[in-house]
């Protein structure tokens, strides 16, 4: 399986970060390598099964599912799929000071078709790993900071 981690330092309270992962339907059409999202069903984003589309510049629909939410850990589990293409992504908020948090994401695709398609994309997918960090924070500081 090949994994993608990266992880960047922030200065803010978690809950301020882990607010705005949850708002992450608003910032993710903002990655340079995704167009769109769309998704059914209220205003609601951010729970436990919650189905959703991803769009991506190339114009491929993910199909992808909010799998695990541990509120307490500020950790959540996505997977995404597209016919034989698997993702495992995991986002996590994890306190350094009092003050200071680290935000994680791990994207990782199993088996055979994830070892091909790396082959192909492996710096696309480094470059999304490290600007969904910056993308998260940006929102962040930029949305929710200042309440």
């Amino acid at each position: 399986m090949k994994t993608y981690i990266d992880k960047l330092i922030v200065n803010m309270k978690a809950e301020i970060a882990w607010e705005a992962l949850k708002m992450m339907d608003e910032w993710l059409p903002s990655l340079s390598t995704n167009q769109a999202i769309y998704f059914k069903g209220g205003e609601d984003f951010f729970y436990e099964g919650r189905k959703y589309h991803i769009v991506t510049k190339e114009g491929i629909k993910m199909s992808c599912e909010i799998s695990e939410v541990n509120e307490e850990a500020f950790w959540i589990e996505i997977h995404a799929r597209h016919s034989l293409l698997h993702l495992i992504l995991n986002c996590q908020v994890i306190p350094l000071t009092s003050s200071t948090y680290q935000l994680v994401r791990t994207q990782s695709y199993p088996g055979f078709v994830g070892f091909l398609f790396n082959l192909f994309f492996k710096r696309r997918e480094v470059g999304e790993t490290s600007e969904y960090l910056e993308v998260w924070r940006n929102y962040a500081q930029n949305q929710l900071q200042t309440l």
